[in-house]
């Protein structure tokens, strides 16, 4: 078995071109889907902006995650077998990690982004973020009265966390 994956590895020219296509075809994908999203204002807007930016799309990694992909494919030609075949999982990993963009974009398009947005302020720790973000919040009219309620023990909770910490900085 190890045999056949060092031939398969090593007679790779085709193998190459498929990888770097299947990167391409990943990201072609992703393209209409942020377009989509991002063309998506209603309510929330500012902090759905910011749920998108960081539980949906990730946007802090998504460079690496292209560097995972791509990196490994520029090195290909010139690499032994046994680095071909950690370039490989390199390559797998970021096809992964772009997977789970588009899954998350699907959901956060077709699921209920209340979860997403109640998780996403119960995360929050940068201070600029969260006031834009409650902001957005409380400027949207005719919430639910349930959705409502979880913003309001959301809102507490930060609010008596902040004060807490304040409190231990004096």
């Amino acid at each position: 078995m190890g045999n056949l994956i060092c031939v398969f590895l090593y007679q790779s020219g085709d193998l190459l071109n498929i990888l770097g296509m299947v990167g391409i075809a990943f990201l072609t994908i992703l393209i209409p889907i942020a377009i989509a999203i991002f063309n998506d204002t209603k309510d929330f807007e500012v902090l759905d902006k910011n749920v998108i930016l960081d539980h949906v799309v990730s946007a802090r990694l998504f460079l690496v995650y292209l560097a995972l992909i791509f990196l490994p494919l520029l090195f290909w030609g010139s690499s032994p077998i046994w680095l071909r075949f950690l370039e490989l999982i390199t390559w797998c990993v970021g096809i992964y990690f772009i997977a789970i963009v588009l899954i998350n974009s699907y959901h956060w398009m077709k699921g209920n982004k209340f979860g997403l947005r109640f998780n996403y302020l119960k995360n929050l720790k940068n201070i600029k973020d969260m006031e834009e973000s409650w902001y957005s919040v409380w400027q949207t009219k005719n919430i639910n009265t349930q959705n409502e309620k979880e913003f309001f023990i959301i809102f507490s909770l930060t609010i008596d966390n902040l004060l807490k910490n304040n409190e231990r900085k004096s």
